[in-house]
């Protein structure tokens, strides 16, 4: 099927081998996603709770509360409920989620098929707008097979990196409420092996106690997500010392790795950590690929070059983490339940890409296809996700000049570099536009206006370490974040939920003090064009990197600074 055909499935219909704990080997759960309300009303909501001057900030909801606002109504619930049943659903296992936006029941399997299945989303009352299978999971055990460590690469030590932040390498948690989140799917998880190797040679402060699985699913070596789960893993725990720490892997399948599969599986985890009772605090997302809108973008681009949509969707399906997206619904889906999370308290971390801001990692291989969308994306700045979602904190990536940690410089390497840029689908937020407009309006060397959404959500945030991409930096920040909540809840006040208000307002208001400018590097990777670095907010570091003294008197704190 064409792109477009192809994705008018998805919120109609997903089929996701999740691995639920508690089924039998016979059995799936077939999970109906209702039609959610009163999104408009909410957005304002939630901007109300995130901005540092209004009256709402920081009284953040409760699932019951958000459940008020956007949850199904009593008749849509009963509808949905009674499907399932007509369609052979146990009546004991029927469960509503807290958020009044899923009803989900057991199924003992007998030869239902995936197209079976799909024919029974033609079937789903009004109020379902796709369904997903989850099927049962034995315990795994991931493997303790020793591969390549994060040892400090190149004297990037955990030690000498808080020393370039000002941060106390003895500060621990205090709060024993205090919980932070790494997630991934597929391969993802973390050896205990290979973390008590990293805290012997990194940090011997880490405990190792702290750090748990969230679900049966603990990784399994060789694959992509393996790696990454560890480094997410290390790095969170290292720079959120003593915080407890939850490693959660919520789908096992293959498809989850490098696919198309990845998008909903991320769907299916952001909304229902949104009904659970009790939220980590912080939560960082170092996975994604391209945007949904970046790939209908380059497929769009390359149909004018004479190659069909299937040729480009296929072509795209054979590249590692590329495009991982469906489509714009299944992004907005995600944004909502991001806005349940920080409604309610959690604040979101999300890797800015490693591509620059041309490429997901960088140019595509294979001559053919493959030349034809590397011209395109040079042309065009192609934006990642989820870090472009206005309700995630985006973080870049940094390196030092000279390997001298005085002096941050945009991250490059691997052939490519920090991601950066403007989303294509998201708006800018209203905390980003006066900075954001004055560095498009006074910076030389811009890439063509042509080639980027000046009115989109800018990325990233602000930056740290990077030199294994930024799925080093977004935990790594995650984890420092973390060690600011742990110090406000200690003081009594609420966590920060969504803090990239606060961050945009503290370095405008107050330069240099919670963020180190970084003023050199672009984001053009192998392309002649790119964002380049400048004073102030830019979209290769954002605001720059931390400043632990900055970010305890501004962050810490909800006294107002003068």
């Amino acid at each position: 099927l064409p792109w477009r055909e192809a994705m008018k499935h998805l919120l109609a219909f997903a089929v996701l081998l999740t691995r639920t704990i508690g089924l039998e080997l016979n059995e799936y759960r077939l999970v109906a996603h209702l039609r959610q309300h009163n999104l408009e009303d909410f957005e304002q909501h939630f901007w109300e709770i995130s901005e540092p001057d209004h009256p709402r900030y920081l009284k953040h909801l409760s699932v019951e509360e958000v459940a008020d606002k956007i949850g199904a109504f009593d008749y849509e619930i009963e509808a949905a409920r009674r499907w399932l049943v007509d369609i052979g659903a146990r009546v004991s296992s029927i469960e509503v989620s807290a958020l009044r936006d899923t009803v989900s029941a057991t199924f003992v399997t007998r030869d239902e098929t995936t197209m079976d299945l799909m024919a029974l989303s033609a079937e789903t009352p009004a109020a379902v707008e796709f369904l997903v299978r989850r099927d049962p999971i034995t315990a795994g055990v991931a493997s303790e097979t020793l591969v390549r460590d994060y040892s400090g690469e190149n004297g990037y030590t955990v030690s000498k990196i808080k020393d370039a932040y000002g941060i106390p390498k003895d500060l621990t948690a205090s709060n024993g409420s205090t919980l932070q989140m790494v997630w991934g799917p597929g391969s993802f998880g973390y050896s205990k092996l290979r973390l008590g190797i990293f805290k012997e040679s990194q940090c011997p402060l880490l405990d190792m106690s702290k750090v748990q699985f969230d679900t049966p699913n603990h990784g399994q070596s060789g694959g992509d997500n393996y790696g990454e789960g560890n480094l997410d893993t290390q790095m969170i725990a290292a720079f959120g010392l003593g915080v407890e720490t939850l490693v959660s892997n919520t789908n096992t399948s293959a498809s989850t790795e490098e696919g198309i599969g990845f998008g909903q599986s991320m769907l299916d985890f952001i909304t229902e950590l949104a009904s659970r009772k009790k939220l980590p605090h912080v939560l960082s997302l170092s996975l994604g690929s391209l945007s949904a809108a970046s790939c209908n973008k380059l497929c769009q681009e390359a149909a004018k070059l004479g190659h069909s949509q299937e040729e480009c969707t296929s072509y795209l399906q054979t590249q590692r983490q590329v495009c991982m997206f469906l489509n714009e619904e299944q992004v907005k889906r995600i944004d909502t339940a991001l806005q349940v999370l920080g409604a309610r308290g959690v604040t979101v971390f999300g890797s800015s890409g490693d591509g620059g801001s041309h490429f997901s990692f960088g140019r595509f291989q294979g001559g053919g296809m493959a030349d034809v969308l590397n011209k395109i994306s040079c042309e065009f700045q192609m934006p990642v996700f989820p870090t472009t979602s206005p309700y995630i904190v985006s973080v870049g990536g940094t390196m030092w000049k000279d390997d001298d940690p005085s002096k941050p410089i945009t991250w490059s390497g691997f052939g490519g570099g920090s991601g950066s840029g403007f989303s294509w689908q998201m708006d800018q937020p209203a905390h980003q536009k006066t900075t954001v407009e004055a560095y498009l309006a006074n910076t030389a060397g811009l890439p063509p206006k042509s080639s980027f959404n000046a009115a989109g959500r800018a990325y990233p945030d602000l930056s740290t370490i990077a030199v294994m991409g930024t799925s080093q930096s977004s935990p790594m920040t995650a984890g420092i974040f973390s060690l600011i909540i742990d110090a406000r809840l200690t003081a009594g006040l609420p966590p920060l939920g969504f803090a990239a208000p606060r961050i945009w307002k503290v370095a405008e208001e107050h330069p240099g003090e919670a963020f180190e400018d970084v003023t050199e590097g672009d984001s053009k990777t192998s392309c002649d064009n790119g964002f380049p670095s400048g004073k102030g907010w830019d979209p290769n570091t954002g605001w720059g990197r931390p400043i632990w003294s900055g970010l305890v008197k501004h962050l810490g704190t909800d006294t107002k600074s003068p």
